[in-house]
């Protein structure tokens, strides 16, 4: 409870609720863990931390496409898994599966 509260939630109620679905959804027994909400405050912080942008700058569009596909492959096309593994909910990588054209692989 202590991580789930020092976390901002920039997407206020929403984004907890969505991320309290995506947890329960993905639990393998009966209790959430902070494991289960990869959104948290360290997780959160570990990444800017380890993320710094280039000098020439990037393409946005293509960096998020890469991320997608990324997700999609290392989930076997699962969007629910893809989507937790990008902190987002299933609706919302559907949503760039449908801006970004892909298609499953046969």
């Amino acid at each position: 409870m202590t991580r789930l509260r020092s976390y901002g939630w920039p997407g206020n109620i929403r984004e907890l609720r969505n991320a309290v679905e995506r947890a329960m959804l993905l639990v393998d027994g009966d209790e959430l863990t902070a494991d289960q909400f990869p959104m948290t405050a360290a997780s959160a912080s570990r990444l800017s931390e380890s993320v710094e942008l280039p000098a020439q700058g990037i393409d946005l569009e293509q960096l998020e496409r890469s991320l997608v596909i990324q997700a999609l492959e290392r989930s076997s096309w699962n969007q629910t898994r893809a989507a937790t593994l990008l902190g987002l909910n299933r609706d919302q990588i559907r949503y760039r599966i449908e801006k970004f054209k892909l298609d499953k692989p046969a």
